[in-house]
C-alpha cells in the first residue's frame, strides 16, 4: 500500500519520486474539457466494455493543472499550458500520481 501524498495549502506537492510540483486551480471550462476526453463504452447490460483516450485525458489534466515545479526548464506553451519539454521530463509514476492530485486539488481549491 502506498502512502497518500499531501497537498499543502499553497498547492505544492512532493511526488513519491521526490520531485516537487505546484498545482494550479483550473477554470471550470478546463476541468470540463479534461473530464470529457475519456470515453467509456458500455454494453446493453451496463457493463464497461472499453475505455478510450486515457493517455489524452491524462496529458490534458497535467498540462492544465501544473503551475510550476522542479523541472530543468519550466515553461508554458503558447496556450498557457505546461510545455512538451516539461511533460517529457515526467516518468509514468509521476504522471499517474499527478492526475489524481490535480483532480483532488480542483475540489480543495486554494
Amino acid at each position: 500500500m502506498t502512502e497518500k501524498i499531501a497537498i499543502n495549502k499553497k498547492g505544492e506537492v512532493e511526488l513519491s519520486t521526490g520531485r516537487k510540483v505546484k498545482l494550479k486551480e483550473m477554470s471550470i471550462d478546463d476541468v470540463d474539457f479534461c473530464s470529457d476526453i475519456a470515453e467509456i463504452k458500455y454494453n446493453e447490460n451496463g457493463d464497461v466494455t472499453g475505455v478510450r483516450n486515457v493517455s489524452k485525458s491524462r496529458t490534458a489534466w497535467i498540462r492544465r493543472g501544473i503551475a510550476g515545479g522542479e523541472f530543468k526548464d519550466f515553461s508554458f506553451n503558447v496556450k498557457g499550458h505546461l510545455s512538451d519539454r516539461c511533460l517529457m521530463e515526467l516518468n509514468e509514476i509521476e504522471k499517474n500520481e499527478l492526475v489524481g492530485l490535480i483532480q483532488e486539488y480542483q475540489i480543495l481549491g486554494e
